[in-house]
């Protein structure tokens, strides 16, 4: 008897399983054909240059280390985890090309900027984007040089050989997600890139649809040179929000900027930055330092 009702209570899971997933597409398959002009349009934009208003990056890849900020070639991988163990992530580098470098990641950060301007003028965010060398390099304030081309070049290629797993994205504890940031395709006949094609992985695009993941970002994140710096900017600016002030143990903002060196070395650094805050330093919890990052108009107004 026993065995009948749970037989029987199995159906009924299944029918209700199949019940939601068949709900589930028929709701997708209606916004897909709802969505269908304006994706056909957001698409036909993305095609044609688009005069930036605003620089932009997706919200994850501000604040996790998805890349290296060193110069040098890196080979060796990055492994993040989260303070509460519950978000990680992994990076792994090509060996031929090595892992992608932040100022990589300024082309990324353009075909997102290009794609926003297309969503705010459609409604509509493309999971893909086309541009020229030119143009990008252009925006990035890169001089059409052939130097810029073979940097651009490599660079797309270690965009799109870095290989990512982790949780990062969806949050889900249980799930190991494998995948890259993008995919490209493009035209080189001249050797200077006269057409690239990206198309952005899907848990970007879900991120900025569903989460409003696209940031604005400071253009001197675009101009910085300086690696660590450069990944200050967004990091700080994405965990401050609007709060006055940013507090993070001095080793996990060491492995939130993939810095390879010692903690020493790491906060001489810092130290040495001009950055659009105040930094200083005080004793964490359990030992080690923390580093407070405060925003200089409070210190204006209540110091002596």
């Amino acid at each position: 008897m026993t065995s009948t009702w749970e037989e029987h209570q199995k159906l009924l899971d299944d029918l209700d399983r199949q019940r939601t997933e068949r709900e589930a597409r028929e709701a997708q398959e209606r916004q897909e054909a709802a969505e269908a002009p304006l994706r056909e349009q957001a698409l036909e934009l993305a095609r044609a240059p688009v005069d930036l208003t605003r620089y932009r990056n997706e919200r994850n890849l501000m604040l996790f280390p998805f890349c290296s900020t060193a110069k040098a070639k890196r080979v060796k991988g990055i492994r993040y985890v989260s303070a509460d163990g519950k978000r990680w992530l992994e990076v792994t580098a090509n060996y031929d090309y090595g892992m992608a470098k932040i100022w990589d990641f300024d082309i990324l950060r353009f075909a997102l900027s290009k794609a926003g301007e297309v969503a705010l003028q459609v409604g509509y965010f493309p999971n893909s984007i086309e541009f020229s060398g030119y143009e990008c390099l252009k925006a990035l304030n890169r001089s059409d040089q052939g130097k810029n081309y073979r940097w651009f070049r490599d660079a797309i290629n270690r965009l799109c050989l870095t290989g990512y797993k982790g949780n990062i994205f969806r949050e889900n504890e249980r799930t190991t997600e494998v995948f890259t940031l993008i995919q490209a395709s493009y035209e080189d006949e001249t050797g200077k890139i006269e057409r690239i094609r990206l198309v952005f992985n899907e848990r970007i695009v879900e991120s900025i649809k569903l989460f409003k993941g696209l940031l604005s970002i400071n253009q001197d994140v675009i101009n910085e040179e300086a690696g660590i710096k450069k990944r200050l900017l967004e990091l700080v600016a994405v965990s401050k929000g609007k709060e006055l002030s940013w507090t993070v143990k001095l080793e996990r903002l060491q492995a939130l900027c993939a810095h390879e060196g010692i903690v020493k070395e790491f906060k001489r650094q810092l130290k040495e930055y001009c950055l659009p805050w105040d930094v200083s330093f005080n004793k964490a919890v359990g030992g080690g330092q923390n580093v407070i990052f405060t925003d200089r108009t409070v210190n204006t107004a209540t110091g002596p």
